[in-house]
């Protein structure tokens, strides 16, 4: 959604405070490179490219050129009319030449997935992997897709058979996401420092791409409870990428959960001038109810819900999760979370239904689904939570007090809202007999 879309989501009281706080802490953004020329080149490419292809009906490679503009724009903005673009013309280019456009099949499938078109980027993924099977790839790509969709089984066979070709970054990310969600934290950062160093020395790398692995080593940090790691790893992104949303964002959830709510506000209100994303107008909502402004948090937390439903799939997660945690709307984030299921079995789409349905009252079916939840031995505090207060709903106080005392071990600070509730748990359950 565009910059201008502030207009029509915030309530009066917020688009206030969005216009006096979009420029952000000055701190950051330290030693900023320029990127005003990279983007007035590629719209002047865009352009070009737009008239030769209403010039020529037959040309394949220009359709794939505009898709790939058009997908690095909406990588670097967030936006969805992009996306769109980004897809079409990848579909049209491969609709005329199927052979010989590997490349495009991969733009197709990124596009599909940043759409959460997962059955579709299944499709085109499959398609390129079948064409030519030995390139890694496709097999990474391919792993990806089926990372995501929960199919674990098929990614890590997928994933094991281009562990020797981490050297190269594009491979190196998807790699380090299947480390991330099986349990081995510490070998997906090393791979996404590894990936950020390399596309530093590369030549003509979008400084996008460069950011984003900051961007995710950042995340990863920061969800292991090691802030100043995570501060100046996000920091380091913004001087790759000034305006990347993702990392603005990102810092806005980590002062949050540091207890900084100014903070959290100022690095919000930058992230979301340049991109509506529903977590961070959820943090937003979270510290302006930190700060004692009702208004503004409830402000914030409508624009939330309004951005989340504009978003494709059948619920935006982290809308979920801010509904539950603040006890609202449960069944319609159950009905949901179970028809996101229907379609994606991955931890996180186990962790959603079982706290509604914990939420909902239904303890037998919420621990289940937490049993599923943990399955993969995923490093994230919010899912042992999830689950041992699951686990004191349904008696079980000794595997309770486990279970949150991983949560708080890993981050005594995972959730704004929610960490202090998980210690608190823990807090009643004593020491083990």
């Amino acid at each position: 959604m565009k910059r201008t879309g502030l207009v029509v989501i915030l309530g009066g009281a917020a688009i206030v405070a969005v216009a006096a706080l979009a420029s952000g802490p000055r701190e950051a953004h330290p030693s900023p490179t320029p990127t005003r020329a990279d983007a007035e080149v590629r719209e002047l490419d865009i352009a070009f490219y737009e008239r030769r292809v209403a010039e020529d009906s037959f040309s394949a490679a220009d359709r794939a050129r505009l898709a790939s503009l058009y997908l690095q724009r909406a990588r670097e903005t967030g936006s969805p009319q992009d996306f769109d673009r980004a897809e079409s013309f990848a579909a049209r280019s491969i609709a005329m030449r199927s052979a010989h456009n590997a490349e495009t099949y991969g733009l197709l499938t990124t596009a599909r997935l940043a759409r959460h078109d997962f059955l579709g980027a299944r499709k085109s993924a499959r398609a390129l992997f079948d064409a030519d099977s030995a390139n890694p790839s496709a097999r990474a790509q391919l792993g990806e897709v089926e990372l995501e969709l929960g199919n674990y089984r098929r990614a890590a066979q997928l994933f094991a058979s281009v562990a020797r070709d981490v050297g190269k970054p594009t491979i190196a990310a998807r790699v380090a996401r299947w480390y991330e969600i099986t349990g081995r934290s510490d070998r997906a950062r090393t791979l996404l420092r590894h990936g950020a160093r390399s596309l530093t020395q590369g030549m003509d790398v979008p400084r996008e791409q460069v950011a984003w692995f900051h961007y995710r080593l950042g995340e990863l940090e920061m969800r292991a409870g090691r802030f100043e790691v995570a501060d100046s790893v996000l920091r380091h992104a913004l001087a790759v990428f000034p305006d990347d949303y993702r990392a603005l964002g990102a810092l806005s959830r980590l002062s949050a959960m540091r207890g900084q709510w100014n903070a959290a506000v100022e690095y919000g209100a930058k992230a979301i001038a340049i991109q509506l994303d529903p977590s961070t107008l959820g943090t937003m909502s979270d510290a302006y109810s930190a700060l004692g402004d009702s208004v503004q948090a409830r402000s914030f937390a409508d624009a939330m819900a309004t951005s989340a439903l504009s978003e494709p799939g059948s619920i935006h997660r982290a809308w979920g999760l801010f509904l539950l945690d603040h006890d609202r709307d449960v069944q319609r984030v159950l009905a949901g979370a179970q028809a996101d299921l229907a379609i994606r079995t991955d931890v996180y789409a186990y962790d959603l239904v079982a706290w509604a349905l914990y939420k909902s009252g239904r303890v037998v079916e919420a621990a289940n689904a937490a049993r599923a939840a943990l399955a993969q031995g995923t490093e994230d505090p919010q899912l042992f939570y999830h689950a041992g207060m699951i686990a004191i709903a349904a008696g079980d106080s000794a595997e309770a007090r486990a279970l949150l005392t991983r949560a708080v071990a890993l981050n005594p600070k995972f959730s704004p809202t929610q960490a202090r509730v998980a210690r608190a748990a823990l807090a009643t359950l004593g020491s083990p007999e």
